[in-house]
């Protein structure tokens, strides 16, 4: 096989950088050895088959005999053609690079590189009229976030630099102001890790490996009035609470609040994260009440979220964000919105998962029994080892629904399967309890629950209305008011 690191990378290269990558390679400044022309053309032979691994064009000896036609083929050894990959896949990883630091260091980055180009040879008049054209684009930005206080800190820093080199009187202006700005930037950036820290220890219930001792330190620091108080960090504070006390009456509405009157100040990246926050509190909520009015909340958001790209990766829709729209999707009963949206969204749409395509398919599933076509529901339903337990106990979910509706003889035997295979998993306490909720629900359902007078059918309904962060409470409810 041609070099397998070299197909790979290629094969996930758009057309712009396709075309990008052709003018690099045609550009002597990077590719100027003597196998320049022969590197060019074999990255265009490859991308003329698409970079496919398993092509027969693309077989190492087939490509050999093109471009060392005559010459006997080295089965077992290094040939010419290992190096004119090698350099090739050289210059791809470059270029990779190259497009990189272009994207990086535009904006501020152009003002200090001239900045140090004035500072290294002397030109006074240039670097300050450098200075304040940086200044000029740091004011006019609306964001002020941890991005922007960094580049400040920047600009002072290379100021610093100047007055240290070419200026005869002392002035700590800068230095005050340089590291006021790099406080705000650590700051910011010491709440977000403090925030997924928490998040992660929520939700997977593992305790802190390592004793922050500045944590408490900051808090105090970015508290409302005190030196470092600024929105992105007044932001991450109610987060915190939020993460703390999910319940706590108009937090979760302020949050919402204080995003909409500083997205201009937040950068995009920023504020998809604190908007997946948002969502998260959101299912917390609902986990919490169980009422649809609150799940429909709940999907408004996320459909809102969809609409306004904030689930989208290079054109993509991570794993966990595909599922939920589904799955909510579907307890509202909105079975033509969740058509719609897997005929938009299919497998190699789907990022952060090994399996996209038994994800998908158990959407599929999901959506054929909402429909109550238990034949292809089953036929969709796949089980493999991914890389969440809570795919994998979905897919067992589903088939355990689908045995029920077709009073399969082994609904017993599934449920006693999943219960050690949850018992079994990594989940946290609550998730766990969720899960055993919905077995012991279920168990009772298909005991008395089809009896319409038995008083312990009612009561069976309290309990799933009232139970916190049960599976599946729509559909036990279903199965009993039915």
């Amino acid at each position: 096989m041609l070099n397998r690191k070299l197909l790979e990378v290629l094969k996930r290269l758009d057309k712009t950088q396709n075309r990008r990558l052709r003018v690099f390679l045609s550009s002597p400044y990077f590719n100027a050895g003597s196998l320049a022309g022969e590197v060019i053309r074999l990255c265009d032979y490859i991308l003329e088959h698409d970079a496919e691994e398993n092509h027969p064009a693309l077989a190492k000896e087939a490509v050999f005999q093109i471009f060392f036609p005559g010459r006997p083929y080295p089965e077992k050894s290094k040939s010419p053609l290992d190096n004119l990959s090698s350099e090739l896949f050289r210059l791809v990883r470059k270029f990779m690079v190259q497009a990189e630091m272009e994207a990086e260091q535009e904006g501020i980055y152009q003002f200090l590189a001239m900045a140090r180009f004035y500072r290294k040879y002397g030109l006074e008049d240039r670097f300050w009229q450098n200075m304040q054209a940086a200044r000029k684009a740091q004011e006019t930005s609306s964001l002020r976030d941890a991005q922007h206080y960094y580049h400040q800190f920047l600009i002072e820093e290379e100021e610093v630099a100047f007055r240290g080199l070419y200026n005869t009187f002392e002035d700590d202006t800068n230095l005050n102001t340089s590291q006021h700005n790099l406080d705000l930037f650590y700051s910011i950036l010491k709440l977000e890790y403090a925030c997924a820290l928490r998040y992660q220890n929520m939700v997977a219930q593992l305790e802190p490996a390592y004793q922050d001792v500045l944590q408490e330190t900051i808090l105090a620091l970015t508290q409302p009035g005190a030196p470092l108080d600024v929105p992105t960090n007044q932001i991450y504070h109610l987060i915190l609470r939020l993460l703390d006390k999910p319940a706590e009456p108009g937090l979760l509405e302020e949050l919402d609040t204080l995003l909409e009157q500083n997205k201009a100040r937040i950068s995009p990246d920023r504020f998809r994260n604190f908007k997946a926050y948002y969502r998260v509190f959101w299912i917390q909520r609902y986990r919490l009440a169980g009422d649809k009015q609150t799940l429909q909340r709940a999907f408004d958001i996320y459909r809102e979220h969809l609409e306004q790209g904030h689930f989208y990766f290079d054109g993509m829709i991570q794993v966990f964000q595909f599922r939920n729209l589904v799955s909510i999707g579907l307890r509202l009963g909105k079975a033509d919105w969740v058509k719609k949206f897997l005929d938009e969204h299919p497998p190699e749409r789907i990022c952060a998962t090994r399996f996209p395509a038994e994800i998908y398919s158990i959407s599929v599933s999901e959506l054929a029994l909402y429909r109550k076509a238990y034949g292809e529901a089953q036929e969709n339903l796949v089980f493999r080892h991914f890389e969440n337990p809570l795919f994998s106990i979905a897919a067992d979910i589903l088939l355990i629904k689908i045995y029920y509706e077709t009073q399969n003889e082994l609904l017993d035997f599934r449920m006693k399967a999943l219960e050690q295979k949850i018992r079994r998993s990594n989940l946290n306490r609550t998730m766990k309890n969720g899960h055993y909720y919905f077995l012991k629900k279920l168990d009772k359902l298909v005991k008395y629950g089809w009896q319409s007078n038995n008083p312990k059918r009612l009561k069976l309904i309290e309990e799933i209305k009232n139970t916190p962060d049960i599976v599946a409470r729509e559909w036990l409810l279903e199965k009993l008011e039915r």
